[in-house]
C-alpha cells in the first residue's frame, strides 16, 4: 500500500473505523455518545481531518466492541518503513494551559 502522507494515513484509519461502525450497525451519533464526544467531532475523525490521540482511538475501539489493532490492521499491509521517508505534514494544535 502507497500512503506516505499523514493525510493519507488518518483518511485510511478513519475509513477502516468507518466500515468497522457501519458492520456493527452503529450511527456516528451512537459512537460519539458513548465516547463522550460532539458527533461533529467524531465525524472529522472518521473523514481523517482530525489526529486524534490514541487514547481517543482506544474510547473508539471499546464503543464498537473491537480490539483497537483493528483500526490499524490494513491490507495489504502497510509499509510503515516507507511512510517514514517523507517528512511529517501534520501540525499539532497549541493547547491552551
Amino acid at each position: 500500500m502507497s500512503i506516505h502522507t499523514d493525510e493519507a494515513l488518518l483518511k485510511l484509519i478513519g475509513k477502516r473505523i468507518r466500515e468497522i461502525r457501519n458492520e456493527k450497525k452503529m450511527s456516528q451519533k451512537d459512537v460519539a455518545f458513548r465516547i463522550g464526544m460532539e458527533t461533529s467531532n467524531f465525524s472529522v475523525i472518521e473523514t481523517g481531518k482530525s489526529n486524534p490521540q490514541v487514547l481517543t482511538y482506544a474510547r473508539i475501539a471499546a464503543a464498537l466492541g473491537v480490539d483497537l489493532r483493528l483500526f490499524f490492521d490494513f491490507e495489504p499491509p502497510f509499509d510503515y518503513k516507507a511512510f517514514g521517508e517523507q517528512p511529517a505534514t501534520y501540525t499539532p494544535r497549541k493547547h491552551v494551559r
